[in-house]
This record gives structure tokens, sequence and C-alpha cells, in this order.
């Protein structure tokens, strides 16, 4: 189980990886397309959004049932493709920080909750394990793939 100090400390160090990578892009590379099929700008936006709903989802995450599967009737790439677009115009700076801001609130907001709500068991897209696992898994690691995804240049123009 992941504790409050180390998800914290995970999201702390993304912010940092993600502030670290965006700053060796070339003019124009927040929009070359990765292998992944998104564009940095795309995947900032993505986790500009998701960070910024955790702590709105709160409240239905606490309230659910322990054998309810979170995801039930969400069409996850509808809700990617729908974060992604509502930023589409904005700039990298205002989408970096969009997602600074957003991640800040949420260290706030993890630095706020109970231990008894982070060692509550809930199911996303698993059997049922501690919340604070479920935010490590989207908010840490799941933001470190899509970091350095945005990061590797193969098969990008340089």
């Amino acid at each position: 189980m992941a504790t409050k100090q180390e998800l914290i400390a995970g999201l702390e160090m993304t912010v940092a990886q993600a502030k670290r990578t965006t700053s060796f892009f070339a003019p124009g590379e927040w929009d070359w397309k990765r292998a992944g099929g998104w564009t940095p700008k795309e995947h900032y936006s993505h986790l500009a959004t998701v960070s910024g709903m955790i702590p709105a989802m709160s409240a239905g995450i606490m309230n659910a049932p322990e054998d309810r599967e979170m995801t039930e009737g969400m069409n996850i790439d509808q809700m990617n493709a729908q974060a992604v677009g509502a930023m589409a115009a904005m700039t990298p700076e205002q989408i970096m920080q969009a997602f600074e801001a957003n991640y800040a609130k949420l260290i706030d907001f993890v630095k706020s909750m109970p231990d008894d709500q982070l060692n509550a068991k809930r199911r996303f897209f698993s059997d049922p394990i501690p919340v604070s696992d479920i935010l490590s898994n989207v908010t840490v690691v799941h933001a470190i793939h899509h970091v350095y995804e945005a990061f590797m240049r193969t098969g990008v123009p340089l």
C-alpha cells in the first residue's frame, strides 16, 4: 500500500520530471506525434485533466461500495478525447500551468486526506485495493508513463 508520504513524493516527482523533460523540447515539438499516437500537448492535456478530476471525484470514490468497479459505465476513450479536445486551443505554456496547478491542488488534497480514507479499499480496473494505491497508479505511475512517452523522440522529426 502506498503511504501518504510516498504518494506525495511521487506526485512531486511527476511534476519535476515533466518540467525537466519538457525543458528539452525543440521549437514546435509540442505538436509532434509520438509513437503512441499523441503529441506532448495531448499527453499533458490528459494529465492536467486527470489530476484535476481526482479531488472532484473523491466523494464518489469514498461513497462507492468496495465491491463495485469504479470504472463501470465509463467510456475512458471518450473521456480522454473530450479532455484533450477541451485544451486543444491552449498554448503549451497554458497546458503546463494547468498541469502544475492541478498537481499542486492534488498534493494539497492528498495531504488533507485522513488515513482511513487512503486505506479504504475500492475497485479500479482491479480487485479491491487501497485508495492510496489507486491514486498512486492513476496520478504517478500512469502519469510518469505519459511524461516519458511525451519525451520519447522515436520517429519524430528532429
